[in-house]
């Protein structure tokens, strides 16, 4: 972070921008890409000798969630670091609010900052609101190792038709036995499939955008107080116009 006001100014709108776009990007992956967040492998077991081999499925999971906002969460700290050092800066002496969310003391900010900090909180909001989640018509567990969560193994049999004669009565001496040719579904093999994902499951979002809420909440709450000052009337209106119009108006 800059010393000096003048470097700090110098790189804090390219961090803003920088953060603008990867927030906006990480928006559109969880929302149009959120497959990317998902794994599987789909492997065949044949249960017949000499039948058909067929390969395996496997579809990569690009990354989690986890890594994708963290990533994100990186540009947006510089960015509000930055705003946030220039406002208190300009903001030098004047009148100031504890930021308070339950037992948890953030520090001291003036109402600007504390303005600014309310605008990001709804952009960070609605990166959270589009983080995609486990889907729950399945059957999730997290492993801890690989920070992911997976599925048991879902089987599907593979069938196929084949003609059977049945004997629909036996033969006797008076008459033939009497069959019928049908086609039977005779199961040959099965497919064996485990899901991965790297979503996080809808009481876990649910959660963090609570915390969001709440702690926006401690900032207006801090901002009103911050502003609950005595105002110091400054009287540089006239003076000004004053001095433009001396010896003309």
């Amino acid at each position: 972070m800059a010393n000096k006001l003048h470097e700090l100014l110098a790189v804090e709108q390219d961090r803003k921008n920088k953060a603008n776009l990867a927030l906006g990007e990480t928006v559109k992956s969880f929302t149009k890409q959120d497959t990317t967040f998902d794994g599987m492998v789909k492997r065949y077991v044949a249960m017949e000798e000499n039948s058909d081999s067929i390969p395996d499925e496997t579809k990569e999971m690009v990354g989690t969630v986890k890594e994708k906002l963290h990533s994100t969460i990186e540009a947006i700290v510089a960015g509000l670091d930055a705003h946030i050092s220039k406002e208190e800066t300009n903001a030098s002496n004047v009148a100031k609010a504890e930021l308070v969310v339950g037992t948890t003391n953030l520090g001291t900010f003036s109402a600007t900052s504390l303005l600014a900090m309310e605008g990001q909180l709804q952009k960070i909001r609605e990166l959270y609101k589009s983080i995609p989640t486990l889907d729950t018509t399945r059957k999730w567990s997290f492993d801890k190792q690989k920070g992911l969560y997976g599925t048991e193994e879902e089987v599907k049999f593979r069938s196929i038709k084949r003609p059977q004669v049945i004997v629909k009565y036996e033969a006797t001496k008076e008459h033939p036995a009497q069959t019928e040719l049908l086609y039977l579904d005779f199961q040959i093999g099965k497919y064996v499939t485990v899901y991965t994902s790297g979503k996080i499951t809808p009481a876990q979002k649910n959660e963090l955008i609570q915390r969001i809420d709440e702690l926006a909440e401690a900032v207006k709450i801090a901002r009103t107080k911050a502003n609950n000052v005595e105002v110091n009337n400054v009287k540089i209106g006239q003076k000004i116009f004053d001095f433009i119009n001396k010896d003309v108006f």
